[in-house]
């Protein structure tokens, strides 16, 4: 009767140690999905707008980053994103896409930026005024979302985070 207790609560604590919390399970279950980002037809970069199959033959490897319009804490985060990215080695076929939700005018966005602070917009931008981004991607959850994503060349997450947090995402 021993041996059995015995047995019994070693299976219990290694499956107790094993159980990954509710944030470890979401992480887990995203990896390797498919980000749907190519239901826009066009990608802004500063003044300039291209067909997004083009921009995405460029780029193997894109963080997408959501940012919602109005929203007071998006600006400082799009801000240092511009900021923080020179501080880390990028691929050449690496980029970061900003897609804003709620706002249709990308001028009206960066003022609200610029009225906090100068950044050089190097990054591509998609205007996303009907949540278009958030509707077909309803599988991942927000708290990922609003992590920013790496994808790959198959639109497939492969991180959750910004790249310069630690050594090892960077």
């Amino acid at each position: 009767m021993k041996k059995i207790l015995f047995a019994l609560s070693g299976v219990i604590f290694l499956v107790s140690c094993n159980r990954l919390s509710p944030r470890e399970k979401d992480l887990q279950d995203s990896l390797k999905k498919p980000l749907h980002v190519e239901l826009f037809e066009t990608v802004q970069q500063g003044n300039i707008v291209m067909p997004f199959e083009e921009f995405r033959l460029q780029h193997n490897h894109i963080s997408v980053v959501y940012l919602q319009n109005s929203c007071r804490p998006c600006y400082p985060k799009f801000i240092e994103w511009q900021n923080k990215m020179d501080s880390i080695y990028t691929p050449i076929d690496y980029t970061v896409l900003f897609v804003i939700g709620g706002g249709n005018r990308y001028d009206e966005f960066m003022s609200q930026v610029l009225d906090l602070e100068y950044v050089e917009d190097k990054f591509y931008t998609i205007m996303d005024p009907e949540f278009r981004f958030l509707e077909n991607n309803k599988d991942i959850p927000r708290w990922i979302i609003d992590s920013s994503m790496l994808i790959d060349r198959d639109s497939k997450i492969k991180m959750v985070g910004a790249p310069w947090l630690n050594e090892e995402m960077a």
